[in-house]
């Protein structure tokens, strides 16, 4: 056979036995990506002091999550995976940290205090964005607890210091 022949035969038999032998590997690789990685995360239970709801995500829907937490791991609870993958339970969680397991997985889902400050943050800048909005309509702080409940501290410090910056802006100061 000529040179140039047995390249013309061959060149198609390594280029299919290359991709053949390279078809259990993507194979394989789309399998580990196909599954879920577990996470999971802490937050406070709006206006229940004390409370937190805890969640899953990326569990293999239909399994049991355990979460875990607090000193001595006093909080303890088991919840069934819906079919989206997640698992969601709460309570009253002892000071410390909460983790959550699924199957031979294991992640740590934050403190109790790390949820707090997390909570504190977000009330104190839901607070400033409607304090800044309701003064910069009329360059006028309007009365906060328009319908009695108590306010949460934090949001009441963020209202203030929108309100405030509202008074101090070049719209209200001109206006």
């Amino acid at each position: 056979m000529k040179p140039r022949i047995r390249l013309a035969v061959l060149a198609p038999v390594l280029v299919s036995s290359l991709a053949l032998g390279s078809a259990p590997l993507l194979a394989a690789s789309a399998q580990a990506a196909a599954v879920p990685s577990l996470t999971c995360s802490v937050k406070q239970t709006p206006n229940a002091a004390g409370k937190y709801d805890v969640t899953a995500t990326g569990a293999q829907p239909g399994t049991t999550v355990t979460f875990r937490g607090g000193t001595a791991n006093k909080f303890s609870a088991e919840v069934t995976v819906n079919d989206g993958g997640t698992a969601t339970t709460s309570g009253f969680i002892p000071v410390g940290k909460v983790t959550a397991s699924n199957q031979d997985e294991k992640v740590s889902c934050g403190t109790v205090k790390e949820a707090e400050q997390q909570d504190a943050q977000a009330q104190y800048s839901k607070g400033f964005r409607k304090g800044l909005a309701e003064t910069q309509e009329g360059c006028k702080k309007k009365p906060q607890n328009q319908n009695l409940a108590q306010l949460d501290p934090n949001y009441e410090k963020g209202y203030n210091a929108g309100a405030a910056a509202a008074l101090n802006s070049k719209a209200c100061q001109e206006g």
